[in-house]
């Protein structure tokens, strides 16, 4: 097996850190996934969510496989996407990292109920889509879930949370 030349690292160092740049630019809506349940209840913040199909209506979503979130997902076999407002940034804080809560102590900082699978949904979520894994596919650090929708609560109309350029922002108007 080749071993990489010290040149051949920094170039490949500099791809990554000009691909984390560009992705930053990317705006994106901000979601907790949850899954689990009891004490076993874990989250993740994200921003790596998107449609899939609609018919059937399927949703995917990307999960670093060392996060706590993704065994539980695994283990539960579904997920919940909750998508956010602007003022539900504490809470996007708290299940990114930023506060000293972990794993089934986040959820103490709001209000949760279920849908169909029986996984955390954020009670006041702008939309919370409820999932069972359709299929799983490992890329490298990530595992791509593509979940089947068997529910979906569409909460009071506000402004989504929005991230770009490494920080929140919201939509002007």
């Amino acid at each position: 097996m080749a071993t990489a030349l010290p040149q051949e690292d920094a170039q490949q160092a500099q791809v990554v850190e000009d691909f984390r740049s560009a992705m930053s630019l990317l705006a994106s809506g901000v979601t907790i996934i949850t899954s689990g349940r009891g004490d076993n209840r874990r989250g993740l913040t994200a921003t790596a969510v998107c449609s899939l199909t609609m018919s059937p209506p399927m949703i995917l979503v990307c999960v670093n496989c060392s996060g706590e979130a993704h065994a539980a997902i695994e283990a539960e076999g579904s997920f919940c996407v909750n998508i956010l407002a602007e003022e539900d940034k504490p809470i996007s804080d708290l299940f990114a990292g930023r506060q000293s809560l972990r794993g089934a102590e986040k959820f103490t900082a709001a209000d949760w109920t279920e849908l169909q699978t029986g996984v955390p949904v954020l009670a006041h979520a702008l939309v919370a889509v409820d999932c069972k894994v359709a299929r799983a596919v490992r890329l490298e650090t990530h595992t791509i879930f593509m979940g089947q929708v068997e529910g979906v609560l569409i909460g009071e109309k506000r402004m989504p949370l929005l991230h770009f350029d490494r920080r929140y922002c919201s939509l002007a108007g």
